[in-house]
């Protein structure tokens, strides 16, 4: 009984090797190697694997062109082919797997922190939740070029209750801890704005699910404004909060601006909207 088709390229699977061939042939070329990772991320979402047709379909390609592809694919091991369908490999295994091993959240969102911040000339954050002390830290940001300007630095610190990034975090994350802490934290005005009220904060929360974006006037600082969206990880679960701040009218002049500048960025960091256009290189992170 013939068992599946999977035949290690040189260098064993996975190996630099087996990568070009993978790559190479009368479909080389930026679109193949785009064509070949849409691929690999359809698979992994279909344990059961796929026919020619069905990939063919989904990529919207020609078959002929597409079965070269998956040749090079199962030759090299990053496919299995068998009875017709086409699944993982052993190599698609351990690229993941190398791929996992050097994640860095900081380090992935510091080029999308500066690429906002470049595109909507206003300060710019990443947030993550302290649940101890009930506040959401942020581990990246730009201040604004302009003269007036919210002001924004690593390590800076604000309610969940009271920040757009913080009611985000709240509102994505598990229901436990959502009400663990609605249960125990104290909901202290610190502008006229605040939300103070256990059922206007689960309100609020609900919104934002709905909207999945965070809009805060006044209510940390009374004249500031600020935005923010979830960023979340493969696994669909929220890692942090990207935020966008700025002056109460300058906001409020240039909201829909920075909404969809914002929103756009949050869909690129988690992996959902492709990249239209080049990030500035990420500085080195603070000491």
């Amino acid at each position: 009984m013939k068992g599946p088709k999977v035949m290690a390229g040189r260098g064993g699977t996975g190996g630099d090797g087996a990568r070009s061939r993978a790559m190479s042939g009368p479909t080389a070329g930026p679109r193949a190697m785009s064509r070949v990772l849409r691929l690999l991320d359809l698979l992994a979402a279909r344990r059961g694997g796929m026919t020619l047709s069905e990939a063919s379909e989904a990529l919207d390609v020609a078959k002929s062109t597409l079965l070269a592809s998956l040749k090079a694919l199962v030759t090299d091991g990053f496919l299995i082919s068998e009875g017709g369908s086409y699944s993982l490999g052993p190599a698609s295994y351990r690229l993941a797997g190398g791929i996992l091993a050097s994640w860095s959240m900081p380090d992935l969102m510091r080029s999308y922190v500066r690429g906002l911040a470049d595109t909507t000339q206003e300060s710019v954050g990443f947030g993550i939740a302290d649940w101890e002390i009930g506040q959401v830290i942020y581990t990246d940001g730009v201040n604004s070029p302009q003269p007036v300007h919210y002001a924004m630095r690593v390590g800076i610190r604000a309610p969940l209750y009271a920040s757009a990034a913080g009611r985000v975090l709240l509102a994505y994350a598990p229901e436990e801890r959502r009400a663990a802490y609605m249960a125990r934290m104290p909901f202290k005005a610190l502008t006229e704005a605040t939300l103070t009220t256990a059922e206007r904060l689960n309100e609020n929360l609900q919104s934002v699910r709905q909207l999945g974006y965070c809009a805060s006037f006044g209510e940390l600082l009374k004249d500031t404004a600020a935005i923010a969206v979830p960023v979340f990880d493969p696994n669909d679960e929220i890692v942090g909060a990207l935020m966008v701040a700025a002056p109460l009218e300058r906001m409020r002049a240039n909201f829909d601006q920075l909404l969809t500048a914002l929103q756009s960025f949050g869909r690129r960091a988690s992996g959902l909207e492709p990249q239209t256009q080049d990030l500035p290189a990420a500085e080195p992170s603070p000491m």
